[in-house]
């Protein structure tokens, strides 16, 4: 599936969105502008906003209200990107660089606060006190998901209980606002807004976790440097299978990535020692099929995303939404 192709179908819709963004972040400032210009122009696939106007039109009528939404769902989403690239240390994303790499940190950061302050703005000048509630939860979520993964590469004590709540807090969250407030603003019913709302969170989880996977894939060409996950002792769902079809083996494996220093303290910096270690566990991976686990798992969340939804009319946007959740499933960027 080719999201440039849904964009193109969307036509009018996607151009107000368009518009409703432009809009949300205009500002007078010459710096400001030119922050705004380089981070739109190297915009990464806008499925948020994708997928909030999918649901509108797949459970009603789109209104404006809509497009406010979908502008809301990618600046929250690139808000995010903002301060993680700080928080991170990170200098490219998507193979481009960073505003923090190309401006500075100072940039990256007062720019997020902008682009988070401007969609606070339009939540709460142009939607409704429901939507608003869904995006301000979804903030929330955000914020506590980093947090907890924080904690836990520090611990390395991950479990798949807290391996979920992490990335239905990181990832998932975020798109059930964006679906939850499409569906919303078309004036759709309860048990529609219900259906997407789970659509979404499975669709998120699998979103995350063919993410998860990419890291221990680097024959993709997916923009994502091999390893990086274990370079900031972050476990995820490859790891956390291969540990669970080989327990005896697992305390020794958690006490191998202990020795593994957190590279965002260190400037990305990794020594020979540790990209022995970064080799070792990848081989133990492989060794028990964590990756070939990982995508069974993901396949599940991508089939519960598709049947949640039968309950939607017959239209186009439906057929796109399950065409996503199956992209999503398979992508390889």
């Amino acid at each position: 599936m080719r999201l440039d192709l849904v964009k193109q179908e969307l036509g009018e819709h996607w151009s107000a969105y368009g518009q409703a963004i432009t809009t949300a972040l205009a500002n007078e400032n010459k710096l400001l502008s030119k922050l705004n210009g380089y981070i739109i122009d190297t915009a990464g696939k806008q499925l948020r906003p994708v997928l909030c106007l999918l649901a509108a039109q797949a459970c009603g009528k789109v209104s404006q209200m809509s497009y406010e939404c979908a502008a809301v769902c990618e600046i929250i989403h690139t808000a995010t990107l903002l301060h993680d690239d700080v928080a991170d240390n990170g200098d490219m994303r998507r193979g481009v660089p960073t505003v923090k790499a190309v401006f500075s940190p100072a940039a990256s950061v007062l720019t997020g606060d902008y682009w988070l302050a401007q969609g606070m703005h339009v939540l709460i000048n142009k939607c409704n006190v429901e939507i608003l509630g869904h995006f301000t939860k979804a903030l929330h979520d955000l914020s506590v998901g980093e947090i907890i993964q924080m904690e836990k590469a520090e611990n390395l004590d991950t479990t798949k209980e807290d391996y979920y709540k992490i990335i239905e807090c990181k990832t998932a969250s975020l798109f059930i606002a964006a679906v939850k407030s499409g569906a919303i603003s078309a004036g759709a019913p309860q048990e529609y807004v219900d259906a997407m709302a789970e659509y979404a969170y499975h669709l998120g989880l699998a979103f995350q976790m063919r993410d998860d996977i990419f890291d221990y894939s680097p024959k993709m060409d997916t923009g994502k440097l091999p390893g990086a996950d274990l370079k900031e002792r972050k476990i995820t769902l490859p790891l956390l299978c291969a540990m669970e079809a080989a327990p005896q083996e697992e305390a020794a494996i958690r006490k191998l990535i202990d020795r593994i220093e957190n590279t965002i303290e260190k400037d990305s910096c990794v020594s020979d020692s540790e990209k022995e270690i970064i080799t070792s566990v990848n081989g133990f991976i492989c060794k028990y099929n964590g990756i070939g686990k990982a995508q069974q798992i993901l396949e599940h969340h991508v089939k519960i995303a598709q049947d949640v939804i039968s309950i939607l009319p017959q239209s186009t946007a439906k057929e796109r939404l399950i065409q996503l959740v199956q992209y999503v499933g398979k992508r390889n960027i």
